[in-house]
């Protein structure tokens, strides 16, 4: 039995097709949160998304996509595609992404496992490699099972604390430590082993210049652009060019 496990999407189906295909075969998937935005290519990413079979787990971004007074506050250009992702969904897109299960136990495939966005700590706004060992307990929401799976904070990588092993596969569409990769892992047969590949950002690149809601925004979409290209999605910065430096993607 072969499990994709993916997180952190972020509307990059150019991304997302790129790990399909680099795995080519497998079982079923579980999706950790954050399908479609901020990103260009919303419409391709739930269609690939609604190809597969599976575990999804709703991220912040589904809440915020979901809620239009939850983003009244953020900045512009980010704001304007949200506002432009809900004026092109339809209410089987909405229902779509209401149908994703909250994080919690899973016995899935003889394996019992925690399925978690990540930011279900509201002290910790991303939890990652060098966070204090106390801080990772919210993800695993009071369960004794070893393994607990997460996105959210866009780095890959593993930490054991006591009998649990808590498991970040990275992100699929907005890498933040310097490549343009699309990380995700492999749940085989019960062993678990993380993966990355590269990707031609161009259609991607297209598919925010093709944004009519950002014309207003220009600095903005250069940021955007120029962030992706750099491999830190979020722009250049604190702690994941740290996280960087030290191998990690």
């Amino acid at each position: 039995m072969k499990i994709l496990i993916i997180a952190d999407i972020h509307g990059n189906a150019t991304a997302l097709e790129a790990v399909l295909n680099d795995v080519r075969h497998f079982d079923s998937v579980i999706f950790l949160g954050d399908a479609v935005s901020p990103g260009p290519q919303t419409l391709e990413t739930m269609e690939l998304l609604r190809s597969l079979t599976g575990w999804l787990i709703r991220g912040n971004h589904e809440d915020s996509l979901l809620d239009s007074a939850s983003t009244a506050e953020w900045p512009d250009g980010f704001k304007a595609i949200m506002d432009w992702t809900r004026g092109i969904f339809t209410d089987d897109d909405c229902r779509f992404l209401n149908s994703f299960s909250h994080g919690g136990e899973f016995p899935i495939d003889g394996s019992n496992l925690v399925l978690a966005h990540g930011d279900e700590s509201l002290a910790i706004r991303h939890v990652l490699p060098d966070t204090a060992d106390d801080d990772f307990r919210a993800l695993a929401y009071s369960s004794a099972f070893p393994r607990i799976l997460f996105g959210h904070s866009h780095v890959q990588f593993t930490k054991r604390i006591g009998d649990q092993e808590f498991i970040n596969p990275g992100s699929v569409g907005q890498n933040r430590c310097g490549q343009v990769v699309a990380c995700y892992g492999l749940l085989t047969d019960g062993e678990y082993t993380h993966h990355h590949v590269a990707y031609d950002l161009e259609p991607w690149l297209d598919a925010i210049d093709q944004l009519d809601c950002l014309e207003s925004y220009e600095s903005f979409r250069q940021f955007f652009k120029d962030s992706m290209l750099s491999g830190f999605g979020a722009g250049k910065r604190q702690p994941w060019e740290g996280l960087a430096s030290r191998g990690y993607r």
